[in-house]
């Protein structure tokens, strides 16, 4: 069993392809399959170098590994399309030669014209028009100037039956193709679904599982198998991965990219376990599966032939789900970046309170990128006081317990923090909500967060004597004038 990925060197890796990669890479795991990555690019405008790397990275983050490849070698390469052309020149060149392909002369001034008519009839197909051509008639073309493309000469009146892994049977007509198609532009670069077929064959290729907005294109491509004598791969056609609106996913719904989910702070494993899952359901609706359970499961037959809805609430809880069950030391140095951003010094800060500040506020993190904003309620000298703090501690309620908190640090000798709340109790006679509400919004700058003995914990004395008199100068003082 041989399965591969074969990724266009266009743009980023896309969510829906990420899915495709990940379940090839997890049948070939399952079934001790060769994997291969191959690159198609033959998009020679839009492809780029910096696109292919940009994909093998995001592959490699989520996990996912390949036995040949462009980076690795391997027996059936080379593995970018852009450097197999004389091999499909060879495959043009039998084609031509046994009359099942020829060259084309229609401008796309006459093909544009071709459409219009047709559009007003019907759905268009190209006419035939040069299928028959003398060469004479070749020559005057060729003399001005005009290059032809080739176009794959469809046959008549054949079926095409697909017995496939997910969709079931489907039978296509060669009269609903859409008439001759090119196969090799006017530039002489060759299209899609004429090598794809000529590589998996080449490569030995035995299964193709992709998306189904590809299955409209199979019946071309077992075609050019069939005029060439190459053998067809068995297919499986995922369903397509839809916004909540039933559309398909795209850039309107939001993070479309993998590169984006992981500047974002998504981790690679949670999101392998949520694209993995995608569309089909684990032996007891578990939905949190180690890569092991999931190879366990993983049946193509499984795979739900109805589109799947991304659900990116679900997606952020399951992220927090492993932000929660990794170690400390392994969630520091991917925390660093954000906290950096957060305008924390963290070579002033000793490790073992970075520790401790991420363990108490990691429950409140679904990605990595949260601590960004969490993170100066512990960590920095001042925290930034949102609006419904600045609120309460502006209030004739919060300021009697702003005085006292400020003259509980500045007074000598210095207290015990462990005293401050019964003190403040004492001295204002404050209880409950009415007490811990203003306390928390001076000590943290929110009203909502972790437990106040464990942000005193890592203030000390001097970080809440800090914060005090920055919030009795600011908010209280000035009431007072």
């Amino acid at each position: 069993m041989r399965l591969r990925f074969a990724p266009s060197p266009t743009g980023f890796l896309h969510i829906g392809n990420a899915r495709t990669a990940i379940i090839n890479y997890l049948l070939a795991r399952k079934y001790r399959a060769d994997f291969i990555l191959r690159i198609e690019d033959t998009d020679m405008e839009r492809s780029s170098r910096q696109s292919e790397e940009s994909i093998l990275r995001d592959l490699r983050w989520l996990g996912i590994d390949w036995s040949e490849g462009p980076d690795v070698g391997g027996t059936f390469g080379p593995y970018r399309q852009s450097e197999r052309f004389d091999i499909y020149r060879r495959y043009s060149e039998q084609l031509l030669l046994e009359g099942k392909a020829y060259h084309c002369f229609c401008t796309q001034e006459e093909l544009e014209q071709m459409r219009k008519k047709a559009a007003e009839t019907g759905s268009y197909e190209y006419s035939g028009r040069c299928r028959n051509l003398s060469d004479d008639e070749k020559k005057r073309f060729l003399d001005e100037g005009r290059k032809p493309t080739i176009r794959f000469r469809v046959p008549d009146g054949e079926t095409v039956v697909i017995e496939d892994a997910i969709k079931g049977r489907v039978v296509f007509s060669s009269e609903n193709i859409g008439g001759d198609f090119i196969i090799v532009r006017s530039d002489g670069v060759p299209v899609y679904n004429y090598i794809v077929i000529i590589d998996d064959a080449l490569m030995n290729i035995t299964h193709v599982v992709r998306g189904e907005d590809h299955l409209s294109n199979t019946p071309k491509q077992i075609l050019i198998a069939r005029a060439l004598s190459l053998p067809v791969p068995k297919y499986a056609h995922l369903a397509l991965v839809m916004g909540n609106d039933r559309k398909k996913l795209s850039k309107r719904h939001g993070i479309t990219s993998v590169d984006m989910y992981r500047k974002e702070g998504y981790l690679p494993e949670a999101l392998l376990n949520y694209l993995a899952m995608l569309g089909w359901s684990a032996e007891g609706e578990k939905e949190i599966l180690a890569i092991d359970e999931i190879i366990a499961q993983i049946e193509l037959e499984k795979l739900a032939k109805s589109a799947a809805v991304f659900d990116f609430q679900k997606l952020r809880w399951m992220n927090g789900h492993y932000i929660r069950t990794k170690s400390l030391e392994e969630l520091l140095p991917l925390m660093l970046p954000f906290l950096a951003e957060a305008g924390i010094n963290t070579n002033s800060i000793e490790k073992r309170t970075l520790l401790r500040a991420i363990e108490i506020l990691r429950p409140y993190c679904e990605l990595i990128g949260d601590i960004k904003n969490l993170a100066g309620m512990l960590l920095l000298d001042v925290p930034e006081y949102d609006e419904e703090a600045q609120t309460l501690l502006r209030s004739d309620e919060a300021a009697l317990l702003v005085k006292e908190t400020f003259a509980f640090f500045n007074q000598e000798p210095q207290n015990e923090i462990t005293q401050l709340v019964n003190v403040l109790k004492v001295r204002t006679g404050l209880k409950g909500k009415n007490l811990f509400h203003p306390l928390r919004a001076l000590l943290t700058g929110r009203l909502k967060g972790p437990e106040l003995d464990q942000v005193m914990e890592i203030l000390g004395f001097e970080g809440c004597r800090k914060r005090a008199e920055y919030v009795y100068h600011r908010f209280v003082e000035p009431q007072t004038h």
